[in-house]
């Protein structure tokens, strides 16, 4: 982070590299999917790929406007946060959906097992 800041560098490129390389780092988990647990597996991922890229794009675009290292750091700090906060809450609401269909199920195997007594 701290070669952002220097005068010898050129911002563009160093920013660059730091979005390039949190833009792999999303791509490699976005590939590791396939060893989740298959519950984990149905979440809308176009959904989840589209905030994640819309996020890094609006960080990049601020950081590349106002290049310097506090407005990089944090802005890179915001993305990360919010992409991780919008993974856990696709988890979540998918994991609220399983239980509910759950809860119904059961439901239903006592009321079936009320009507047979």
């Amino acid at each position: 982070m701290k070669f952002i800041s220097e005068k010898e560098a050129n911002s563009l490129f160093a920013i660059s590299c730091l979005y390039g390389g949190i833009l792999l780092f999303y791509i490699g988990i976005t590939i590791a999917i396939t060893s989740n647990k298959p519950q984990y597996n149905s979440i809308n991922k176009m959904n989840l790929i589209g905030w994640i890229v819309s996020s890094l794009l609006i960080g990049y675009a601020i950081s590349l406007l106002n290049p310097s290292l506090f407005i990089v750091a944090l802005c890179s700090a915001v993305v990360g946060i919010f992409n991780a906060g919008m993974k856990v809450r696709v988890l979540y609401q998918r994991q609220l959906k399983i239980i509910k269909v759950r809860q119904k199920l059961v439901l239903a195997r006592f009321l079936l097992a009320s009507f047979m007594n």
